[in-house]
């Protein structure tokens, strides 16, 4: 799969860790190959969703640790912990589609806008 380094965490002239810009890049990326591969249906299209949650996952432990999350974007926060749900829910339902669907479409947006 997908291999993921943390480096030590630098921040930018803004206070932010520039990890967590580098690994929601990354997430990005892997996201992206990810649901190409549901798209076309590709041998594997199932097991591409697993990673991709897992690095969610620690793309969150990141934004929590970091402070990113605060009571100035709970509502950002909850909409995003909203569409992982809605891609576990998608993920249990065997419903590829509908999760390369919510992790193009709506994670994948919603990562550019915690790293920007």
């Amino acid at each position: 799969m997908w291999q993921i380094r943390i480096q030590y965490l630098k921040y930018d002239e803004w206070g932010f860790m520039e990890s967590i810009k580098d690994l929601g890049r990354q997430v990005i990326k892997n996201n992206d190959k990810a649901a190409d591969t549901i798209y076309q249906r590709k041998p594997g299209s199932a097991e591409m969703v697993a990673p991709v949650m897992k690095q969610l996952v620690m793309f969150t432990e990141l934004l929590v640790q970091s402070g990113k999350v605060d009571a100035s974007n709970m509502e950002r926060f909850q909409k995003w912990q909203t569409d992982f749900g809605r891609l576990a829910a998608a993920n249990e339902a065997g419903d590829l589609i509908l999760a390369a669907d919510i992790i193009h479409h709506d994670l994948n947006k919603q990562i550019e806008e915690w790293i920007k």
